[in-house]
């Protein structure tokens, strides 16, 4: 059974657009054709344990990583003819989240925000707030617990409205509640527009918020079956558990 849809796609007129991309490392491949669509509007989830090339197909998309083979395009254009390599209109939370240790949550994302200069520090603060953290909080991330890292990474990439949304592990760390926000999160950058790629081993997470998804086996992106998007459980994990 194909994978499961929901909402409107625009696969005409692709954000994100990956042909016969493949990756080597080290004399591994990695990933071996991935083609993938991601218009704006869809929420593309991938699946998958560690080490199977989930978090590569992001990194790749992002301008971070070179494919041994394919193309990758951004809104019609190749990603090599972008300026530096990345993507413009790009918000991305990779685990861990690459943040400054000796700085506050609040200088940590002004910083970012003052790179573009698209939104102000009250922006900055508003999405510190949504996010369940105090802008005020005068501690170094260095002493911030996982969570509330996690919830500081997920403000960074979406504070600017990005027109691509590269989520890796989103939920990691995060308690129910804020599991619950994150969906909420995600599906009002759907509504907006914003092109999303979620990657994760949790499928139940993935299927609530994802117009597609796709298991990442071999280094290809299969489907996910009904069966698939059913299970409650990570992907990996021995089901007589």
């Amino acid at each position: 059974m194909a994978a499961r849809e929901r909402g409107t796609v625009n696969a005409k007129d692709p954000v994100i657009q990956l042909r016969d991309v493949a990756k080597r490392y080290r004399g591994r491949d990695v990933l071996a054709a991935v083609d993938l669509d991601v218009a704006a509007g869809d929420v593309v989830g991938l699946i998958g344990p560690n080490g199977c090339g989930k978090t590569t197909i992001l990194r790749i998309v992002a301008g971070l990583v070179q494919p041994t083979r394919g193309a990758v395009r951004i809104g019609g254009r190749r990603l090599a003819e972008e300026p530096g390599g990345v993507p413009p209109g790009l918000g991305v939370l990779f685990d861990p989240p690459g943040l400054l240790p000796h700085l506050t949550g609040f200088q940590n994302l002004s910083l970012l925000a003052s790179l573009r200069r698209t939104i102000d520090d009250e922006t900055v603060k508003d999405w510190i707030r949504r996010l369940g953290l105090d802008p005020e909080d005068n501690r170094r991330v260095g002493t911030y617990s996982q969570g509330m890292l996690q919830r500081l990474g997920l403000a960074q990439a979406l504070m600017e409205s990005p027109r691509i949304l590269l989520l890796d592990e989103p939920t990691n760390a995060l308690d129910p509640g804020s599991v619950d926000l994150v969906a909420e999160l995600i599906r009002e950058q759907q509504a907006r527009g914003a092109a999303i790629l979620v990657a994760s081993h949790h499928l139940e997470e993935v299927a609530r918020v994802c117009t597609r998804v796709y298991k990442v086996i071999e280094g290809r992106l299969v489907p996910a079956d009904r069966e698939d998007l059913e299970r409650r459980r990570p992907v990996g994990e021995d089901p007589r558990r």
